[in-house]
């Protein structure tokens, strides 16, 4: 049954999954998609797994067709994931979320397009709260690497692609949508958190993972900034508080 707020609204609205050997969680995410009657496209990036993921994806992919599954030969990286998704859809309003959330229900999905599509905001940054210790204060002390978003579509077209390589398109994005004069809001995710990447990718290589996505980071604050702020300290200086 449609909530009161798909009956007022009904924009096209996608929701966009990259995912990199996510089999263990991925199905507890598109169980909770199923079940929102307001997104019209739940798109499914697999970019290069070597796990189950695709195969899993394929069975909802049967079971709604809402559901798209898009396969990368390889691992290009989670931005080239989200532009691929992009590309392949037409909806003036997206929904970004990480293929490993714990917790996720269709409110959380309701709350972080709702202030986008009554035109309070251009896009939301969904953070953590009352989840885990450890991802609620990552989120809270770095609120531009959330992975989860609700945006207007043509966000996307300011987003330098050369910045959002690899794991840096959450640094990119926040910044394109601030040199380019979007709106953003704070929206709390009560109860939701995901596994540290230590946790399902193994130790050892969560570790070098972890290194590199922090390289990748910086690499997208350093090309992202250099256009409008001389250095890190001046874009973070200009970012709202949560």
């Amino acid at each position: 049954m449609p909530n009161s707020l798909t009956q007022i609204y009904k924009p096209a609205i996608a929701a966009i999954l990259p995912a990199y050997n996510e089999a263990k969680t991925i199905g507890n995410v598109l169980e909770v998609l199923y079940r929102v009657d307001s997104l019209n496209e739940i798109i499914v990036v697999d970019d290069g797994s070597k796990d189950s993921t695709a195969d899993i994806v394929r069975t909802y992919t049967r079971r709604d067709g809402r559901v798209r599954l898009i396969q990368h030969e390889t691992n290009r990286g989670k931005g080239q994931a989200v532009f691929s998704a992009w590309r392949s859809t037409q909806a003036p309003y997206l929904i970004l979320l990480d293929s490993d959330l714990m917790n996720l229900t269709p409110a959380h999905i309701e709350a972080l397009i709702a202030p986008v599509l009554t035109n309070k905001a251009d896009m939301t940054l969904g953070l953590f709260l009352g989840g885990r210790i450890p991802t609620d204060f990552a989120h809270w002390a770095s609120p531009w690497l959330t992975g989860q978003r609700g945006l207007r579509a043509d966000i996307l077209k300011v987003v330098l692609e050369e910045a959002a390589a690899g794991f840096g398109f959450e640094v990119a994005l926040t910044i394109a949508a601030k040199q380019n004069g979007y709106r953003t809001r704070i929206v709390p995710m009560k109860g939701v958190w995901h596994p540290p990447s230590e946790f399902h990718r193994g130790l050892r290589y969560g570790i070098r993972w972890r290194w590199h996505m922090y390289g990748n980071v910086l690499r997208a604050l350093y090309i992202a900034t250099s256009r409008r702020y001389p250095n890190a300290r001046a874009f973070f200086s200009s970012f709202p508080k949560p």
